[in-house]
């Protein structure tokens, strides 16, 4: 169900259609125009989410993002959003970080400017908190690409995942030996 624009929560931001607009000063807003007919009849849709708000990296400090890409799973979360915007399961599911890990490094990661977070709003109600790369963080990301980060980490959780399973097998084996007469 659409939320009516007279709609606050907690953390004072307004809902207007399917846009989120936050306490943040006017000039940090997105316009809630965008998707609706300008006055000549053309549409000018960007789409059913609300423009994500924050820092767009422009002032990345090359210092702090070294020392950040040093920290685990940081280099693994920057390679998952290379191809799009991404929610949290889906990055924890690609990666073989814990849960906290990934919460840290994509809050630490955003608070760099290396990517923002925003809410989209689907139809069916609800919202969902998506990750994305700002601009000036593209060209991290295709050096990632270029390393085969996403790869090399798919064959890390797929080791990861035969790790567990022959572990297991062998504790099932050993198990059922003792139970034997």
């Amino acid at each position: 169900m659409p939320n009516d624009s007279s709609d606050t929560s907690d953390d004072n931001n307004e809902t207007v259609g399917n846009l989120e607009r936050s306490s943040n000063s006017a000039e940090e807003q997105p316009d809630v125009t965008d998707g609706m007919p300008d006055e000549d009849g053309a549409d000018t849709h960007v789409g059913s989410y609300a423009e994500p708000d924050g820092n767009t990296g422009a002032d990345l400090n090359t210092v702090k993002v070294r020392d950040f890409f040093e920290k685990k799973g940081a280099v693994e979360i920057l390679a998952q959003l290379a191809d799009g915007s991404k929610r949290f399961s889906e990055i924890d599911e690609a990666l073989v970080v814990s849960h906290g890990t990934i919460a840290t490094r994509l809050t630490d990661g955003a608070k760099l400017g290396l990517w923002r977070e925003f809410m989209t709003y689907p139809d069916d109600g609800g919202k969902i908190k998506l990750y994305e790369l700002v601009p000036d963080a593209q060209h991290l990301a295709v050096i990632a690409e270029d390393e085969n980060i996403s790869q090399t980490t798919e064959q890390l959780r797929q080791a990861n995942e035969q790790h567990a399973d022959a572990i297991a097998n062998f504790r099932d084996k050993i198990q059922t030996a003792d139970s034997e007469p």
